[in-house]
């Protein structure tokens, strides 16, 4: 058996599935060089052939060993050469790669990532727009949703109210007995007071503190109700007899027992706050009542409708409560709830409080400087005891706002700010006073007696010319007339006499000159040069002697015989002598105007100097060119005298010049130059808009008055002059003026308003940069761009915001700028009339339906209506007391209208008419009477 499988293999052989794993096949590949296997290295072939060598093998077999040896060599070494080959294509392909400009796959690449962001971005806004409308569509829903709760709680507390109101009255109407043991009259009789058991004194305690615990509510309540504190009461009562209301201590307590017993106020509060939160709750009760009075703005503004509305839940649940009470049922309202009301409105009272201090601040600051400036314009005056009178009731006034301010933000607060306003404000004051009155007074002038009383058409008329006979040639007389044609032509002596009636500090000014008289200085310099050119020494000499007369009377004019310039004035501008001169040949031009120069420099008044010495520079100037120069300065000289000759005149003007108006209307009527009609129309219609006063007092002659004015001059209707009454057409243009000046006002006013309106802004917020920058704006050269770019520098806005304000202004500039462009017209023609030397005729070419200056915008119209109104309350005041209350509340009912910038514009309006109303009813006070007195008879009939 053990020989079994001898045949199978040889002796000591592995078996079969060893043999076969672990014999090699002769089959398998043979491994490449390039692995480096044992078998194909050199290392192994030259040891196999050293052996078969070493051992005594074939010699055949050693050859085939060393050719097998060199081809394996030869294969390596192709096989490298092919591989350095390849290596070197590769290097070669990779430089050229390199040197080959890189294509454009990453711009391309980059341009596909930038168009997939902005994909991806639009995709996103459009989600989060999505997102916002649905946000606002739910904001929205909710607003309405609580706006419809609030209604019905509103609604349901006013039934509420009116239930228990009905219960209330009911109860009143019906009497009931007091509550007693309910027992038989027949029981009653058969108890004796035997059979009644004695109470002991603590069962007697408990009963009587029983009693008094459950009528106390009732009692706190009748008391609350008895102080009239409650809406319908407080709404038929004045403003400001709910104020005094309030304020009294009894309704304090009352108030403060209610308050503790619904538990709106904790009992550990002290005194001062629990006396400060009793204020906001009855302030409750009068912002709802008087709302209009109680806000600044009348309770429009959307914090003060807040503040209402959370003021009335409160009130409506309080008075039920209240009404709970007194029909001894259960409080409706709990006390979380009461309180939590109460929380609600305090929190916005107070929030409504401060945002109101710092404007109510600024207004009574502007009320105090107001005052003062009052105080220093009057303080000079001691006619009449005027000053002492002002002054008597403007500390009073004064007072009165500086204790309310210091209650509002302190004492030093307070003194600190008035200060700087009313040193800032005197400083203006006196800065444009010194502008406005800067003095051209001659260096020489004719003494005049101020104690002479003189008639004024005396005063104002112009120096005239001294007699002097001089025998000249017709062509030389019509020369100097022509000449003189080029000076300045004075109005009537009538208007002066009415402007310094008007304007202490009356100045007649160089006025420019119209078109045709432009044309008559050019025709005049070529008749000149043509006269000189072809004439010769003749018409030279006929020219400068005319000139000489001319320059010499001018002169001769401004100064007096005891000046000592006045002999040689009078010696060297000799005509005869002079025109000998230029006849011969000897006549310096140059030297003349030089010397006329100095001598004017020595009789000028001091602002002339500039001028004066700029025409003694201009040596190189052409004759003619230097002739028209000097006859301007001597007309510019004599219009300084003139005026100089006003200043010392205008005291006996003051005085005596609504004499002299009066005998000239006078006059005027009985040469039926005019009428009454337009006056007595005029008068009619404003007085039926005045009620409430007696017909026969000043004071109702001074309201007519002050409507009839304003409602001529404000109204929002075409203004023409054959609408004006005869005894205001003096003034045409300076009405014309202040209605172009207000027309301004409200157009920047009613812009600064929309912008406010529209950017959210406190209306009462003052804007004061941009309305003076506005105001210094042409309206007649200003676009509307312009306009909105001087807004939009100090407050950035949105482009729907700009594009509406934009088309506001479009609606407002143009009626802003028919007012203006009216009063420049009617200006160049009463110019024109009076460089012409013809009578002004306003009506002539006048067109009596143009509206270009009516405003059609809302906005517009209410501000313009209220100032209107204000215009009116300030001048129809006739007691000092009255005229000082008004002005110190201009502030307010100006910054309460939307218009606190515009205070000092007002004041100036108001003055302006307050002095045309004063020499107006000076000078035809008569005929004012009259027209007074033939109305109420015919009211009366």
């Amino acid at each position: 058996m053990e020989n079994s499988n001898s045949d199978t293999g040889p002796a000591g052989a592995p078996p079969a599935r060893l043999a076969a794993r672990l014999q090699r096949r002769s089959n398998s590949r043979r491994r490449s060089s390039a692995h480096s296997s044992r078998r194909s290295s050199i290392s192994s072939l030259h040891s196999r052939a050293s052996t078969l060598s070493c051992h005594g093998g074939p010699h055949s077999t050693h050859i085939a060993q060393h050719l097998r040896r060199a081809s394996i060599i030869e294969n390596r070494k192709a096989r490298l050469a092919e591989r350095a080959a390849h290596a070197e294509q590769v290097r070669l392909r990779a430089a050229a790669a390199k040197a080959v400009p890189k294509s454009s796959n990453s711009e391309e690449k980059a341009l596909a990532a930038q168009a997939a962001r902005e994909k991806l971005l639009a995709e996103i806004t459009a989600r989060c727009e999505e997102e916002v409308r649905r946000a606002k569509r739910v904001a929205e829903e909710t607003k309405e949703r609580k706006a419809a709760e609030h209604a019905k709680l509103r609604d349901e507390m006013a039934e509420r109210h009116a239930d228990a109101a009905k219960r209330r009255s009911n109860y009143q109407m019906n009497f009931r007995r007091p509550r007693t043991t309910s027992l038989a009259a027949v029981e009653e009789k058969k108890i004796g007071p035997q059979d009644l058991k004695s109470m002991s004194q603590n069962v007697a305690v408990k009963v009587i503190q029983r009693t008094w615990r459950a009528t106390r509510p009732r009692r706190i309540a009748r008391a609350f109700m008895k102080a009239g504190i409650s809406v319908e009461d407080l709404k038929k009562m004045d403003f400001e007899d709910v104020t005094k209301l309030i304020s009294s201590e009894a309704t304090m307590a009352a108030s403060m027992r209610l308050v503790k017993h619904l538990g709106i106020l904790d009992h550990e509060t002290d005194e001062n706050a629990r006396r400060g939160a009793i204020r906001v709750f009855l302030g409750a009760f009068m912002v709802v009542a008087h709302p209009v009075e109680a806000f600044s703005h009348g309770g429009k503004e959307p914090q003060e409708q807040d503040l209402i509305t959370k003021g009335q839940v409160l009130v409506t649940a309080v008075e039920a409560a209240v009404a709970s009470l007194v029909e001894d049922q259960q409080t409706p309202a709990t006390v979380d709830g009461l309180q939590q009301l109460f929380n609600d409105f305090t929190s916005g009272f107070h929030a409504w409080k401060t945002q109101d201090l710092g404007i109510l601040a600024d207004v009574m600051i502007g009320s105090f400087v107001n005052l003062d400036l009052i105080i220093q314009s009057t303080k000079d005056d001691r006619d009449g005891n005027v000053a002492e009178e002002y002054l008597q009731a403007i500390r009073t006034e004064q007072t009165k706002i500086l204790v309310r301010l210091k209650r509002l933000i302190g004492h030093d607060k307070a003194m600190d700010r008035i200060r700087k306003a009313v040193r800032k404000a005197r400083r203006d004051r006196v800065a444009q006073q010194a502008k406005e009155s800067t003095e051209h007074v001659p260096r020489a002038s004719t003494p005049v007696d101020m104690d002479v009383d003189i008639a004024p058409s005396a005063l104002l008329t112009p120096p005239a010319t001294p007699s002097r006979e001089v025998q000249r040639s017709e062509e030389a007389s019509s020369f100097v007339n022509r000449l003189g044609l080029t000076m300045t032509v004075l109005p009537p002596n009538r208007e002066i006499a009415h402007e310094i009636q008007i304007n202490g500090t009356y100045e007649v000014q160089q006025q420019p000159w119209t078109d045709s008289r432009k044309d008559l200085m050019d025709a005049l310099r070529r008749g000149m040069r043509d006269s000189i050119q072809q004439g010769g020494t003749h018409a030279e000499s006929a020219w400068t002697h005319s000139m000489v007369i001319l320059v010499k009377d001018k002169i001769m004019n401004l100064i007096s015989q005891r000046h000592p310039l006045y002999d040689k004035i009078d010696t060297f501008l000799d005509a005869r002598l002079i025109e000998q001169q230029v006849q011969k040949g000897m006549f310096v031009y140059n030297d003349f105007f030089t010397t006329i120069a100095n001598m004017i420099k020595q009789i000028c008044s001091p602002g002339r100097d500039d001028i004066v010495q700029q025409f003694s520079d201009a040596t190189s100037s052409d004759t003619i060119e230097r002739l028209f120069s000097l006859i301007n300065i001597l007309d510019i000289m004599t219009l300084d005298h003139i005026n100089f000759q006003f200043r010392l005149a205008s005291k006996s003007v003051i005085e005596h010049g609504h004499e002299h108006e009066h005998s000239m209307f006078e006059q005027d009527l009985k040469g039926r130059v005019h009428g009454l009609e337009h006056t007595k129309l005029w008068w009619n219609n404003a007085r039926r808009g005045i009620s409430g006063a007696n017909p026969g007092t000043f004071a109702y002659a001074n309201a007519v008055y002050a409507r009839a004015l304003t409602d001529l001059v404000f109204s929002n209707t075409p203004l023409t002059y054959e609408h004006f009454p005869e005894t205001l057409r003096l003034d045409y243009i300076r009405l014309l003026k202040v209605r172009a000046r207000t027309f301004h006002v409200v157009a920047v006013a009613s812009t600064l308003l929309t912008s406010k309106i529209r950017l959210r802004r406190n209306r009462e917020a003052l804007w004061s940069k941009e309305a003076e920058r506005l105001m210094k704006l042409d309206v007649l050269s200003t676009d509307v761009a312009t306009i909105v770019r001087q807004i939009e520098s100090g407050h950035m806005m949105p482009d729907s915001t700009k594009s509406g304000l934009i088309d506001f202004v479009s609606r407002v500039l143009p009626i802003a700028s028919g007012a203006a462009s009216k009063l420049k017209t009617a200006e160049q023609e009463r110019q024109e009339a009076i460089q012409e030397r013809r009578e002004y005729d306003p009506a002539r070419g006048q067109a009596e339906a143009d509206k270009s200056d009516v405003f059609g915008e809302q906005i517009a119209t209410f501000i313009l209506k209220s100032l209107k109104e204000h215009f009116f309350y300030r001048i129809a005041a006739s007691s000092t007391a009255e005229k000082v209350r008004v002005t110190s509340g201009a502030s307010e009912t100006l910054a309460r209208i939307g218009m606190p910038e515009f205070v000092s514009e007002a004041g100036g309006i108001v003055d302006v008419l307050e002095r045309v109303k004063n020499v107006d009813l000076k000078a035809h006070e008569k005929w004012y009477d009259q027209i007074a007195t033939e109305s109420n008879e015919a009211t009366v009939s």
